[in-house]
C-alpha cells in the first residue's frame, strides 16, 4: 500500500477535502494498529506517521474554511430578512413630545446596531466568496421620531428547546418559535397554496416538512466512546435535572419508544488504583536463593545473676569469696529464609487486540492492581504467622473501642521496648486494617459530654503518635470476608480487631525481579491463534530478625463508654514466691544465698526456715517484712520464701545459690520460682 501524502495543491470542494481527510484517517489507523500489535515502525513508516498527523490538521483547517461561506451567507440572509420586516412593520404614534424624542433616539440606536450587524455579515460573506459583492441594507427610509418594530431572535444558544419553521410554512419566522406562531402559520394557508421546499414521494404519499423540534446543540454520539463522554458530561452535578411532574395528570412526562437497536458499549468501568498497601523495608537477597543469620541466645537467666557484689568484710574474710564468671554462649541455631517465586502470566487471542482492545486494557489494569494487593496481603499473612499471638479478651484495658485500642496498643508497645531495653520513645510499628479510624470515630460519636462527631483521621493519628506508635493502615487484611468491613452484608462493627506490633526494622521483604517480558508471539501459541500478552516473575521472601513481633487481638466494643460510671475490678498482683531445696542427700557443709548482689552468711545444710529467713534479713537490702520463710527444714522439705513489704506484688529478682554441701551423692542446692510476682 502506497504511503499517504497530501497533493501539492489542495482541492477547493468540500467533497474532495472530506475524501482526503478520510484517507489520512485510514493511514493513521493502519500505522496505529502496528504499534498496538507491538511492532516497531520503520523509518519510512515513522515519516509517514508524521506526515499523516500534520495533514490531518491542515485538512481540518481547509474544511472549516470551505464550509464558512455557506454559513456566513445564510446568516446574512437571515439578518436582511429581519431588517426588511422591521422596516415595513407598524410604528407606534405618541402624543407626548418627550416620548417622541426618546423614541427617536432609540430608533437611531437600533438603526446603528442593525447596520453594524449587516456590515459584519457582508464582510464575512465577501471574504469567504473571494470578493463577491453583497448588497448592503440601509435604514434611510425610516421616519425620524418613529419607533420601528424589529423582531429579536429567540435562539439563545446551546441547550434551548423549541420549534424551528421550515421554508414551506406560510409567514416563516426565523429562530425558535412556539405553538402560537405555528398555529398562525397553519391558519394562514389558503386554498390553492403551492408550498415551497423539498417534497419527497414515498409510494402514494407525499412528505412535506413543516417544522422541527430542536433541543439545542447537544453532542453528537457516533460511537461508544462518544456515548461514554456524553453520559459523563450529562451526569455532572450541575447538569442533573429532575424529571418533569405534571400536576394535572399526576404522572411523570415520558418519551416515546424507539424500535432501533441499542448502541453497543465496549468500554469497561475504570479500575481503581491499589491503595493502602503494606510498606516495609526492601532488601535484595543474593543469587544463592536465600539468606541465614544466627539466632540470638536468651540471656535472661544470665542477667539475673551475672554480677558479683561483696562487702569489704567479705573480701577480707578467709577463705576469700569466689568471683563467679559467665561464659559467652555459642549460638548453635540459625534462622534461614529461602526465596519463593511469585508472578503472573497473561495470554490472549491474536484478534482480541484489534477486535476488542478495551477488554485487553481493562483486564491488564485489573490484574496488575490485584497483583499489588495480593503481594501486600501475602506479606501481612507471613508476618502474622511469624508473630507471637496475644489476645486481650476482656475489657480490663478499656470499656469501649477507643480506650481498649489505645490502652492495649500502649501497653504492648511498652512491653516490646522494655523486653529489649529500648528507650521509652523508641518507635513501634503497627499494621492495622484501614477501618480502625472509623471504629474509633463510631465509638466517640456515642460518648457524652464533648463534641465527638467530627473527629478527623489526623486527630486520631496524633493519639498514636503521642504513644510512640507508627501505624500503617492496610486494605487487604480483615476486610471483605463475612462480618468484616468491605462485605456488603456486614451490618455492624466487628467485636475485635487484630494488629501487628513490632519495633521498627524488625520485618523486611525481598522482592527481586527474576524475569519479565511483554508481548510475544511464540510459534506454539501462534498455531492455536494465541499470543503471550505479559509475563512477570519475582523472587519473594519475608524475614524477621533481632526483635519480637506480636499479633495482638483486642476487643472493640462500640458503646461510647468511659471510665467514670463503670466499676472495674482490677486483679491484685501476686506476691513473689521462691523455694529453696537441697538434693543429693547432703550430710554436711553450707550454702550461701545472693540477693541483688549481696551474699548471706553461710547457712547449714539442715537449717530450719527461721535460720534461712534470718540470714536473708541480715542483708542491708532487705528489711523486716520483705521476706518470710516457711516449710523446711532443709534436707527434709523445701524452705518457701514469700516476699512482701517493699516487694509485695512485685516481680523480684531470683535468688542465687552458692553450694558448699558435702556428703551424699552430688549434693547441691537450688532456688525455684513457684509464683512470679506481678502476674
Amino acid at each position: 500500500m502506497d504511503p499517504f501524502a497530501l497533493p501539492d495543491e489542495l482541492p477547493s470542494g468540500i467533497e474532495e477535502l472530506t475524501a482526503l481527510r478520510a484517507a489520512a484517517s485510514d493511514a493513521f489507523t493502519r500505522l496505529r494498529g502496528k504499534v498496538d500489535a507491538g511492532e516497531t515502525l520503520s523509518d519510512d513508516e515513522l515519516a509517514e506517521l508524521r506526515a499523516v498527523v500534520a495533514a490531518g490538521k491542515t485538512l481540518d483547517v481547509a474544511l472549516a474554511a470551505a464550509e464558512a461561506p455557506g454559513r456566513a451567507a445564510e446568516r446574512a440572509d437571515e439578518i436582511n430578512v429581519l431588517i426588511a420586516e422591521g422596516a415595513t412593520a407598524s410604528v407606534d404614534t405618541g402624543d407626548d413630545d418627550d416620548d417622541a424624542d426618546d423614541e427617536a433616539e432609540e430608533v437611531d440606536d437600533v438603526v446603528e446596531e442593525a447596520e453594524a450587524i449587516v456590515d459584519e455579515a457582508v464582510s464575512v460573506t465577501a471574504g469567504a466568496a473571494k470578493g463577491k459583492a453583497v448588497a448592503r441594507t440601509t435604514f434611510a427610509g425610516i421616519q425620524k421620531g418613529k419607533k420601528a418594530h424589529i423582531p429579536r431572535g429567540t435562539d439563545s444558544g446551546q441547550g434551548d428547546v423549541g420549534f424551528r419553521m421550515k421554508e414551506s410554512m406560510v409567514n416563516q419566522v426565523k429562530g425558535l418559535v412556539g405553538f402560537k406562531e405555528i398555529a398562525e402559520s397553519l391558519a394562514a394557508v389558503k386554498k390553492g397554496h403551492r408550498p415551497v421546499g423539498n417534497i419527497s414521494s414515498a409510494g402514494a404519499f407525499n412528505s412535506l416538512p413543516l417544522f422541527a423540534l430542536e433541543r439545542g446543540q447537544l453532542p453528537e454520539v457516533r460511537d461508544s466512546q462518544d456515548l461514554v463522554a456524553a453520559i459523563q458530561a450529562a451526569t455532572a452535578l450541575d447538569r442533573l435535572i429532575p424529571p418533569t411532574f405534571d400536576p394535572k395528570t399526576g404522572s411523570l412526562t415520558a418519551a416515546g419508544g424507539w424500535c432501533a437497536p441499542s448502541e453497543q458499549l465496549y468500554d469497561f468501568c475504570a479500575v481503581p488504583l491499589a491503595t493502602d498497601l503494606l510498606v516495609m523495608p526492601e532488601v535484595n537477597i543474593s543469587n544463592r536463593g536465600g539468606i541465614r543469620w544466627p539466632n540470638e541466645p536468651d540471656l535472661s537467666q544470665i542477667f539475673d545473676s551475672f554480677e558479683f557484689f561483696f562487702t569489704e568484710p567479705e573480701l577480707e574474710a578467709l577463705p576469700a569469696p569466689i568471683k563467679e564468671c559467665v561464659e559467652i554462649p555459642c549460638p548453635d541455631e540459625f534462622t534461614e529464609i529461602r526465596l519463593n517465586a511469585v508472578g503472573y502470566c497473561v495470554e490472549a487471542g491474536i484478534l482480541q487486540t484489534q477486535a476488542w482492545p478495551e477488554l485487553i486494557q481493562w483486564f491488564m489494569e485489573s490484574i496488575t492492581q490485584e497483583h499489588f494487593r495480593a503481594l501486600s496481603r501475602r506479606s501481612i499473612l507471613d508476618m502474622v504467622s511469624g508473630s507471637t499471638p496475644i489476645s486481650v479478651t476482656t475489657a480490663s484495658l478499656g470499656v469501649s473501642a477507643t480506650s481498649s485500642v489505645l490502652n492495649t496498643l500502649e501497653l504492648m508497645a511498652i512491653n516490646l521496648r522494655l523486653n529489649k531495653g529500648y528507650a521509652r520513645g523508641y518507635p513501634i510499628e503497627v499494621v492495622t486494617p484501614n477501618w480502625l479510624h472509623a471504629i474509633i470515630r463510631a465509638d466517640l460519636a456515642q460518648m457524652e459530654g464533648i463534641d465527638t462527631k467530627s473527629v478527623s483521621d489526623a486527630q486520631i493519628d496524633t493519639w498514636f503518635s503521642a504513644r510512640g506508635i507508627r501505624p500503617q493502615f492496610v486494605a487487604d487484611w480483615q476486610t471483605r470476608e463475612a462480618g468484616m468491613p468491605g462485605n456488603l452484608g456486614t451490618l455492624q462493627w466487628p467485636g475485635s480487631v487484630s494488629v501487628l506490633m513490632y519495633p521498627a526494622g524488625t520485618w523486611f521483604r525481598s522482592l527481586t525481579p527474576v524475569i519479565e517480558f511483554g508481548v510475544q508471539y511464540p510459534r506454539e501459541l501462534l498455531q492455536i491463534n494465541r499470543y503471550s500478552r505479559f509475563f512477570t516473575e519475582d523472587a519473594y521472601a519475608v524475614g524477621k530478625r533481632c526483635d519480637e513481633s506480636l499479633a495482638v487481638t483486642m476487643p472493640t466494643c462500640v458503646n461510647g463508654g468511659y471510665g467514670g460510671p463503670i466499676t472495674v475490678t482490677c486483679n491484685t498482683p501476686a506476691d513473689e514466691v521462691q523455694s529453696l531445696a537441697t538434693s543429693g542427700t547432703p550430710t554436711g557443709g553450707t550454702l550461701t544465698l545472693i540477693f541483688q548482689g549481696q551474699t548471706t552468711a553461710p547457712i547449714a545444710y539442715n537449717a530450719a526456715a527461721s535460720a534461712v529467713q534470718s540470714a536473708l534479713l541480715a542483708l542491708s537490702n532487705l528489711d523486716s517484712g520483705d521476706v518470710a520463710a516457711s516449710g523446711g527444714a532443709l534436707g527434709t522439705a523445701p524452705v518457701v520464701l514469700t516476699f512482701g513489704g517493699r516487694f509485695k506484688g512485685a516481680n523480684v529478682p531470683k535468688i542465687t545459690v552458692v553450694s558448699a554441701l558435702t556428703g551424699g551423692t552430688d549434693p547441691t542446692a537450688e532456688i525455684t520460682v513457684t509464683t512470679e510476682g506481678g502476674s
